[in-house]
């Protein structure tokens, strides 16, 4: 892999990653819309399947099925079951449960981004690490504020190193290179692929080039097949 400094490295300096994340995020339709949640979006469905551990504070009538240990048809105040994200905004709202936050947004997994963020295996905490972080900031819990300058710092932290791999990298090592990513840093790399292909085109003036359409190709090969008949 060329360990050369980015072609972004070496044109700005660090005071303006801002205006380069907003650059990324225009650039990709896909990157807006991946943090709002949208009905219609299979990915905001996916992420919010996720099983959080929620201890009911109300009884619940007819919903005994959800704990498995119960022996009652109504679900009794105190229980303690696994529910998808989804549920949890509305109930949590309504006072209706409580709920632990999944273990990867918690301070000890925080200060572990913290200390070097780089090397951590974010797919495997989890494909939609961003996105679902997002989720759970926006409840209002004790821990958003944290949760959110976590999210931000460690985009940040790892956005330089991403940038670097998508200019300087051959089509064989994208596959080992973006394991490690979740699925937002992997629309991010894809991006700097995107970008640095379209600079380096610029370069060589070929981003303008006006070529000749295949139709209009095909006809003159075919026009002057019948001249040489």
């Amino acid at each position: 892999m060329d360990k050369r400094p980015s072609t972004y490295q070496s044109r700005q300096g660090s005071d303006d990653w801002p205006k380069y994340l907003l650059t990324i995020f225009l650039f990709d339709r896909e990157l807006l819309l991946s943090y709002s949640p949208n009905y219609f979006s299979i990915e905001d469905i996916v992420l919010q399947d996720v099983r959080v551990s929620c201890k009911f504070e109300v009884s619940v009538p007819k919903l005994g099925m959800l704990d498995q240990s119960a022996d009652d048809q109504n679900l009794k105040q105190g229980s303690k079951v696994e529910l998808p994200f989804w549920m949890v905004p509305t109930l949590h709202a309504k006072k209706v449960i409580t709920f632990e936050i999944p273990r990867h947004y918690k301070v000890n997994y925080r200060q572990i981004l913290q200390a070097d963020s780089i090397v951590v295996d974010l797919h495997k905490w989890g494909p939609y690490f961003y996105d679902l972080g997002l989720h759970v900031a926006n409840l209002g819990l004790k821990d958003s504020p944290d949760i959110k300058k976590s999210l931000v710092q460690t985009l940040l932290n790892r956005l330089r190193h991403i940038m670097d791999m998508s200019q300087h990298s051959t089509h064989h090592e994208t596959i080992h290179l973006i394991a490690n990513l979740d699925e937002l840093e992997r629309k991010l790399f894809r991006v700097g692929q995107l970008s640095f292909r379209c600079y380096k085109e610029w370069i060589r003036r070929e981003s303008n080039k006006i070529n000749t359409a295949a139709l209009v190709a095909s006809h003159k090969k075919r026009k002057f097949a019948e001249m040489t008949v």
